[in-house]
């Protein structure tokens, strides 16, 4: 019974030996990760394909390493890396036992082939390595690589021999069937014959107008094919160095050309999507497969000559019957280039942008895509998801926007305004609003239901390649080429805030989850964080060797990924600056990094075609907070103070602190500070330093230290205006009695509005121009109304006037009413009211305060100077308007010239009044036509105002 019992139990552990790695390698995700990965999205890209002579196995070289297949099921069977390139190529030995791989590492790697188990490396290479093959006695290798140069290996003994005379890359070498004679094809457009014994150069065909770029020997070794750039097929006879034939049919580069198994036979790839069957002995086309979508990089014959595999850009491996071209079967689950990343909100879901100008929707949990999403017709840099999870969209090098439904994969609309590649999209916090950058120069604002555009932000000189929403989604952050992060005004689309200190491209920009700091990463190589409410520039990551495409916060804010093209995942402290971990494990540039909405997987997108899921446990450090309290807290009104504890929580053996902070001039006014309670009672305070927006504070005990929490400092301050603003922490320090300094957590402060006033009829929280615009449009109403202020039952100029005393008592005062706005006034109806006020016999203080500001307006109304203004919109087609303002009533003329001088339209606007003529209703109108109304063509145009004895030009630009 015992021994019955032991044989069921050997029986049973000799199945699942057996039979669990296969379960395991049903699920390619899963196949050599990186250490720290849990999973793999997409196989890469494709450049070559081999099968075995023995017919059991098919590798498949690509951008992560070289994936081999089992030839008669062609179930993956195992996944070999080790290259830190890609895998430009791959060769098996005539006796089947040994497979080679070559690399952009510029090393050759050998595998057994029937394990996939590594067995050794040849290096000796400077440049790629493009090909490689053996000879027939299997212990020889050729190789050949980007600087020109041919190495023929022992492959027992790793020692090489070296072969000179190309004068570009060497992209693909063959040795004919005796192993005796070795073909190379170069970038030169060459063909070199080599004497393998010797190493001497026999002969060097020439023809090809092009590269060479794939060479095969037939069966009995006298003939070679040879495949170019020039778009033709040449067969050569070896002995006499002559063309025999020229196959012509093509219409694209022929990467890739083999022999049938009995030589009667050539196939041919090429960069026109076919793949073509000749007949060896006429040169005639026998067969033409079409069924590829993209470039065909590789073709090979299975041992039996039965079967012909081409390998393509599109992602596919399709298997062909080789005798009548029937479609047998496709490989799938190769992908182009890996753009943009994007979590879900939803648990499961990523979506994935990628070169060939398609998304993918993946779940992560099987590493299956879900959707793939076509439409887009380029490279598909950014994506996004709404908040609910139920939309994503897109932005593509086509110029078009793509908005899907993730359920279903369907495409819902596309936005269409951009005029150039659109590089980044974003969805506001609260899903109604999406952000598009593009390399037009422009940003623009949609409404996420209906598709229509809110608002178009112009104003940075040069590309715009990244976006991002503060979590308010008050703010949005832009990054340009020109090393600037443009902030602006989600409401109003208004530009207020450039932050300058990159030196190259900003590729990416992100808010901390608190709002408080921004980082941008760009080509520079350097990470930077900067304080939103100031502007200011708060450290400097580094470490990258190479462009940094693209960050991530964890959301605690503590720990910030970044990724580069220098095929690393960095994870930095965002408290200490301190450089924590390093992830490897893709074998080119990452572009595109996000974190789930749990925190716990990190995804990846890369050059290499794949998507990698990393387990992801953020590194914890105690530090200690310090932070301002109460807050928030709403502000009081003018001439009353504020009072604020610096807070310490988590402290530990301190003995002295300096703290900055900083905070809104136009806001509050700095009066005192007083030590707090958590030094002991003896500590020495070191008089406060103040300017203008900021103090510095510190104190030190000369006797102990302390730790814990309590109050290092209360801080008071004098509202001047009664509206939102910030204090901000820098340069904390808190040092032992041995001097030793710690890191610390900093958290701003927050001063809110205060309650609505009287007169804030937009209810935006201030009274401002804008009320007054209200109240005039009101004119004459009757019955109840909210511009009746007075409540006497009519809209009138006293209500207007009391609106305008409600100015003087907030932070809405005419200086900082922004022209832009696009409620706008002009100086003539600011007069009209004054006069009207004037002759109202009101001696309310309030209506008083009214005309005062109605004076104050009257004269921000009044340019100081004539000026000619900017066209917008520029470039355009077909029509800009002029804007221009007059320091005095003037009659104005604007004359319209082409680049070589010559008017080509004058527009007389007659005698115009003092004021600014900037909105459309008053700027000066151009359709774009000249003076016989004839539409201008596209390029450069000067415009000039002449206004009395004033004139000044400018440029723009007609772009059709």
């Amino acid at each position: 019974m015992n021994k019955i019992l032991f044989f069921i139990l050997l029986t049973l552990l000799i199945l699942l030996n057996v039979h669990l790695p296969n379960s395991f390698a049903q699920d390619p995700s899963l196949f050599s990760l990186p250490e720290g990965a849990k999973a793999r999205l997409g196989k890469g890209w494709i450049n070559k394909l081999q099968y075995s002579s023995d017919g059991t196995r098919m590798a498949v070289a690509g951008s992560i390493g070289v994936w081999l297949y089992n030839a008669q099921t062609y179930e993956e069977v195992a996944l070999l890396t080790g290259h830190t390139g890609s895998v430009r190529g791959v060769a098996f030995s005539p006796d089947s036992t040994t497979l080679a791989s070559c690399s952009r590492d510029r090393t050759i790697r050998l595998w057994d082939a029937a394990t996939g188990e590594y067995q050794r490396t040849l290096s000796g290479h400077t440049a790629t390595v493009f090909s490689v093959a053996f000879g027939a006695d299997s212990l020889t290798l050729a190789s050949g690589d980007g600087d020109g140069t041919i190495y023929l290996w022992d492959v027992a003994s790793g020692s090489q021999r070296t072969l000179t005379g190309h004068t570009d890359a060497v992209l693909s070498v063959a040795f004919n069937v005796s192993g005796e004679t070795l073909a190379s094809g170069s970038a030169d457009g060459t063909i070199r014959l080599w004497d393998v014994a010797s190493g001497e150069q026999q002969r060097i065909l020439t023809g090809h107008t092009d590269a060479v770029l794939s060479v095969a020997f037939n069966a009995n070794g006298g003939n070679l094919a040879s495949g170019s750039g020039d778009g033709t097929i040449r067969l050569w006879n070896t002995t006499f160095g002559v063309v025999q034939r020229m196959l012509t049919g093509h219409e694209g580069a022929v990467w890739s050309v083999t022999f049938g198994a009995n030589g009667d036979k050539i196939a041919s790839g090429s960069g026109d999507g076919t793949i073509r069957v000749w007949n060896a002995t006429s040169g005639q086309p026998e067969l033409e497969l079409i069924e590829h979508t993209g470039a065909v990089l590789s073709v090979a014959y299975n041992s039996s000559g039965g079967t012909l595999a081409s390998a393509s850009a599109d992602g596919t491996i399709r298997l062909w019957d080789a005798v009548f071209g029937g479609h047998r079967q496709t490989l799938t689950g190769y992908t182009d280039f890996m753009s943009s990343v994007a979590f879900s909100t939803t648990a499961g879901t990523l979506a994935s942008g990628s070169g060939d100008g398609t998304v993918h929707l993946w779940n992560t949990n099987s590493g299956v895509p879900t959707y793939t999403l076509t439409g887009h017709t380029a490279w598909v840099g950014s994506t996004a998801f709404s908040p609910d999870g139920d939309t994503l969209v897109s932005g593509s090098d086509d110029g078009t926007v793509r908005l899907w439904n993730v359920s279903t994969g369907e495409h819902q609309q596309t936005l269409i305004e951009h005029t150039d590649a659109v590089r980044s999209v974003a969805f506001s916090p609260d899903g109604n609003v999406i952000a598009s950058a593009s390399l037009d120069g422009t940003i623009h604002l949609w409404n996420s239901t209906t598709g229509e555009r809110q608002h178009t932000l112009i104003g940075q000189p040069e590309d715009i390649l990244s976006v991002a929403f503060s979590p308010d989604g008050n703010t949005l952050a832009s990054g340009s080429t020109d090393g600037g992060i443009y902030l602006w005004d989600v409401a109003s689309g208004r530009h207020e805030q450039t932050l300058t200190g990159h030196t190259d491209y900003v590729r990416g920009i992100v808010f901390s989850p608190d709002g408080g700091t921004l980082a941008s990463c760009g080509d520079d190589g350097i990470i930077r964080l900067w304080d939103t409410a100031f502007g200011e520039h708060k450290q400097a990551l580094t470490g990258h060797t190479d462009y940094v495409f693209g960050i991530a916060y964890t959301s605690d804010g503590d720990t910030l990924v970044s990724v580069s093209l220098d095929d690393t995942i960095r994870l930095w402290d965002t408290i200490s600056g301190a450089h924590v971990r390093t992830l490897t494990g893709h074998t080119s540039g990452v572009l595109s990094v996000t974190l789930s909405p749990d925190g716990n997987t990190l995804a990846s997108a890369s050059l290499d075609g794949t998507v990698l899921l990393w387990n992801f446990t953020p590194p914890t450090t105690m530090y200690p907070t310090v932070s301002f309290s109460p807050s928030p807290v709403q502000s009081p009104a003018i001439g009353e103070q504020l009072t604020f504890s610096l807070s310490i929580t988590d402290g530990g053996a301190v003995s002295s602190y300096q703290a900055t902070v900083r905070f809104d001039p136009s806001a509050v006014r700095f009066l005192e500070s007083t030590n707090g309670d958590y030094l002991l009672s003896n500590a020495y305070p070191i008089p406060a330093l103040r300017t203008e927006n900021r103090v510095t504070l510190a104190a030190t005990s000369l006797v102990g230290e302390t730790s814990g929490s309590g109050t290092l400092a209360t801080l008071t301050f004098e509202v001047v205006a009664p509206k939102a603003s910030t204090l901000t922490l820098s340069d904390v320090l808190l040092t032992d009695r041995a001097g030793r300094v710690s890191y610390v957590r900093v958290k701003t402060g927050q001063i809110t509005e205060p309650l609505l006033s009287v007169g804030d009829l937009d209810g935006n929280g201030v009274v401002n121009v804008q009320d007054l615009v209200i109240v005039a449009s009101n004119f004459s109403q009757t019955g109840e109304n909210l511009a009746d202020v007075n409540g006497d039952g009519i809209v009138n100029i006293v209500d207007l006037a009391l609106v305008a005393g409600a100015i003087a008592d907030t932070a809405g005062a005419p200086a900082a009413w922004n022209r832009k706005a696009e409620i706008t006034l002009t100086r003539k109806e600011v007069q009209q009211w004054l006069r009207e006020a004037q002759n109202v016999a009101l001696s309310d203080p309030a209506f008083q305060r009214g005309i005062l500001v109605l004076q104050q307006l009257l004269a921000a109304l009044t340019p100081k100077e004539t000026a000619l203004l900017p066209n917008y919109p520029n470039p355009f087609n077909p029509e800009t308007w002029i804007p221009y303002q007059l320091a005095a009533p003037m009659d104005v003329t604007l004359s319209i010239y082409a680049a070589h001088g010559k008017l080509v339209r004058t527009l007389v606007l007659g005698h115009q009044p003092t004021g600014t003529y900037q909105d459309r209703s008053r700027a000066a109108y151009w359709d774009g036509r000249n003076e016989l109304g004839e539409p201008v063509a596209s390029g450069v145009y000067f415009y000039t105002l002449t206004a009395g004895d004033f004139t000044a030009t400018r440029k723009m630009v007609v772009m059709k």
